[in-house]
């Protein structure tokens, strides 16, 4: 009789075992599948805001004369909640890059050649990451 509570007893201690290390696995799955879902649709995000920049004539003259600031601007009211955001504009042939990176960082660029009146081509990057 004693033996028989003793298999049951390791039978459920097994079934909970497998529930337990199934639920785990199931969260990690979903949080990776969330993740690279959020990070295409910021590459998304992002690519639009500097579609945008390159098609607004004021945004565009921003770029032009390195007014990070305005830029900067744009960009915070078009960022989704949760997210921080900054930019950097530099020459073409220059590395824009933060100074370190601490999270997952999201990032796209885009030139910016010229308008009507002058030819200053400067290269705009657009950094994101969660807070």
């Amino acid at each position: 009789m004693m033996r028989e509570k003793k298999a049951w007893l390791r039978i459920v201690e097994a079934v909970i075992a497998i529930i337990l290390i199934a639920s785990v696995l199931t969260f990690l799955y979903l949080r990776t599948v969330d993740k690279s879902t959020s990070s295409e649709e910021i590459y998304k995000l992002q690519k639009s805001i500097l579609d945008e920049i390159a098609d607004g004539p004021e945004l565009r003259n921003a770029v032009l004369n390195s007014d990070e600031s305005k830029i900067k601007d744009f960009t915070d009211t078009r960022k989704p909640y949760g997210f921080n955001s900054t930019v950097r504009i530099c020459e073409i042939e220059d590395i824009c890059g933060l100074q370190s990176y601490e999270k997952e960082v999201y990032s796209t660029e885009r030139v910016i050649s010229a308008n009507l009146q002058q030819y200053s081509p400067k290269k705009v990057k657009i950094f994101m990451w969660r807070e």
